[in-house]
C-alpha cells in the first residue's frame, strides 16, 4: 500500500491576508489517497472506473500501477503563498504535459527554515523532482498563515478558510506525519 498526496488549487481562491496587506495567497485542497501506487490522477465530471472520489470540481479519475483501487484516507485545505512566488507545476495542464511522473516526497526532521515556527521541530515533506531550483526548495509544512510560505504548500484542516493566523495548521501537519505508510509521491492536478 502506498499513500499519495493530491493537490488541486481549483476553483481559483484567492485571498488578501488579514495581518499583512502586502501578502496574498490561495487556497487549495489536498486529498490523501491510500491504495495501490498512483501513476496518473486527473479530475473528470464523472470520476474514472472505480469509487467516486470527489474534488471540488468534478471527481478523481486515478489510475494505478497494477490496475488496484485507491481510497481516500482524509483531506485538508491548503494555503500558498501569491504575488510572485514559485508554485509547484501540474504534470499536466490544458494539454501541457510538465512532469510525466509524480513529485517524490520525504519526510524530514530538523529543518532549519521550518524549525524557525516554535513547536514544528523542524518536521516536513520535502518535494523532489521540481523542474526549477526554485521548485526542488518545496517543502510541504506547518504555515499558520501566508507570510510563513515562499512557495511551500501550507495545509490545514478541511474549509478552514482563515486569512490570518490559524491554529488547525499545527493539527493538519501532526495528522499528516501520523499516516502510515508515509507519504510517498504528490500529484498537483491544476495551477
Amino acid at each position: 500500500m502506498t499513500t499519495t498526496f493530491v493537490l488541486t488549487r481549483k476553483p481559483d481562491a484567492i485571498f488578501q491576508s488579514s495581518e499583512h496587506k502586502n501578502q496574498s495567497g490561495r487556497f487549495g485542497t489536498l486529498i490523501v489517497l491510500q491504495g495501490g501506487k498512483v501513476t496518473q490522477v486527473q479530475i473528470t465530471p464523472q470520476g474514472g472506473t472505480g469509487p467516486k472520489i470527489s474534488a471540488p470540481t468534478g471527481f478523481l479519475d486515478v489510475r494505478t500501477l497494477d490496475g488496484s483501487g485507491v481510497t481516500e484516507a482524509t483531506r485538508f485545505t491548503t494555503i500558498e503563498r501569491m504575488g510572485g512566488y514559485v508554485q509547484l507545476k501540474p504534470q499536466s495542464h490544458n494539454g501541457h504535459v510538465y512532469k510525466k511522473e509524480p513529485y517524490p516526497l520525504t519526510y524530514e526532521t530538523g529543518n532549519k527554515a521550518v524549525s524557525e515556527l516554535k513547536g514544528t521541530n523542524g518536521q516536513c515533506f520535502r518535494v523532489h523532482g521540481g523542474l526549477t531550483a526554485q521548485e526542488r526548495g518545496i517543502l510541504i509544512h506547518e504555515a499558520p498563515h501566508v507570510g510563513w510560505l515562499i512557495g511551500c504548500i501550507g495545509p490545514r484542516r478541511l474549509n478552514d478558510l482563515s486569512k490570518g493566523s490559524t491554529d488547525t495548521a499545527h493539527r493538519a501537519m501532526r495528522d499528516l506525519f501520523h499516516i502510515v505508510p508515509r507519504p510517498s509521491q504528490l500529484f498537483v492536478l491544476d495551477w
